[in-house]
């Protein structure tokens, strides 16, 4: 049997010895800790400023980011594009919009009637509200790295989220189009090893072989 403290709360965790390296998340904090080896106090939690124990076992310290070791800490967290996940679209939404403002005020300062206004005005109308719509998109969903998982938050009003364990990544996929590539832009799909299908899911999102990388580095490959 394996006993040891919760990094953050020091809450006792008690667990079988195969359980030995593996993480562990408790369940009075839900925090994720690493299970320590019983046989090998000396690797129980390596030092990641140690220069020894950082080249040889924590890559994301040797990388510049939070050690793979201690409490969960935050790495990264970013929302989808706005513009550069549809350019073209963008681009010609806005052209569009110009354009019907452009003929509103000709209509204005020409005095050509009610008929042009009607034809411009929804035009309007409609291209800033898709602007808008695209914005609010956005917002609603969030791809965020900590030092022990990967979570998809979704939601504006109401929130939902999806998580996995580094520890417990089966596979990631990067989907990128010929445009997408050029932007830099792309989708992210991540599976565990408990399911079948792709739990987390988000496209649109900047730099997604980055992102890779950075989870690459916490997970146990």
């Amino acid at each position: 049997m394996i006993q040891f403290n919760c990094d953050r709360c020091d809450m006792l965790i008690e667990l079988d010895d195969d359980q030995a390296g593996t993480k562990h998340e408790c369940l009075n904090c839900g925090d994720i800790n690493r299970v320590p080896n019983p046989h090998n106090a000396d690797v129980q939690q390596p030092d990641p400023n140690d220069p020894i124990n950082s080249k040889k076992i924590d890559r994301a310290a040797k990388a510049g980011y939070p050690a793979d070791f201690g409490p969960e800490t935050q790495v990264l967290k970013v929302r989808r594009c706005w513009f550069r996940s549809r350019a073209i679209r963008f681009s010609l939404a806005v052209l569009i919009v110009l354009s019907a403002i452009i003929g509103l005020l000709w209509t204005k300062l020409g005095n050509h009637g009610y008929t042009y206004i009607a034809l411009f005005a929804p035009i309007t109308v409609g291209g800033i509200g898709l602007l808008v719509w695209w914005w609010l998109d956005r917002l609603t969903a969030s791809f965020e790295i900590t030092t022990k998982r990967t979570i998809m938050h979704r939601g504006f009003f109401s929130k939902s989220s999806s998580e996995v364990v580094h520890d417990n990544i089966r596979n990631i996929q990067v989907d990128q189009t010929f445009l997408q590539r050029i932007t830099n832009v792309g989708r992210i799909g991540i599976s565990s090893s408990g399911q079948d299908g792709v739990e987390i899911q988000v496209n649109h999102l900047p730099n997604p072989g980055q992102l890779k990388d950075i989870i690459d580095l916490y997970r146990p490959i």
